[in-house]
């Protein structure tokens, strides 16, 4: 309803739960239920219907999550980080570090989804380059057709000894 939306549905905000800092304390699935669930497998955290509840109560469950772990991200940001989250949860069969002993240091470092999306994105333009490119490696100044002259020109260089002993 008109009532329920606000600027950050104005702006096309979406929230997005990093599930590697969260620790299922369940207050944005007590807040906001039509939104938030608690995963079956990982036992974090995880919107599953996006603007399930109204933007105040969205707000306050982001307020109210005791580690920061809720971020409002726009479209273009939700694709990436949930692509990057599922991929990772997909590596390590849907298993999480406790997150709690990694904040104190014993159980090993926290991902960072940002990060990790970052870098998604910045090899995916990477890859977009080398394809605009026609397919060169970075740095590469040579098209593959001149390597090819190349090498021909040099292999008729060769005596007819060497070409017949290497190549027949």
């Amino acid at each position: 309803t008109p009532e329920d939306q606000g600027e950050k549905w104005e702006e096309q905000k979406f929230v997005f739960v990093d599930e590697w800092t969260c620790i299922a304390c369940r207050n944005c699935c007590d807040v906001a239920p039509r939104t938030f669930c608690i995963d079956a497998d990982a036992g974090r955290a995880r919107v599953f219907a996006q603007w399930g509840n109204s933007e105040e109560l969205l707000d306050y469950a982001v307020q109210a999550c005791p580690v920061d772990c809720i971020y409002w991200v726009s479209r273009d940001e939700l694709q990436v980080l949930e692509y990057v989250t599922r991929d990772r949860m997909f590596e390590t069969g849907n298993s999480l570090p406790c997150s709690m002993a990694a904040r104190q240091g014993t159980g090993g470092g926290l991902l960072d989804p940002f990060s990790m999306a970052s870098d998604f994105q910045a090899k995916l333009e990477e890859e977009a380059e080398r394809r605009r490119r026609g397919g060169q490696p970075q740095g590469t100044s040579a098209s593959v057709t001149e390597m090819q002259q190349r090498i021909q020109e040099l292999f008729g260089k060769l005596s007819d000894r060497l070409r017949t002993a290497g190549w027949g």
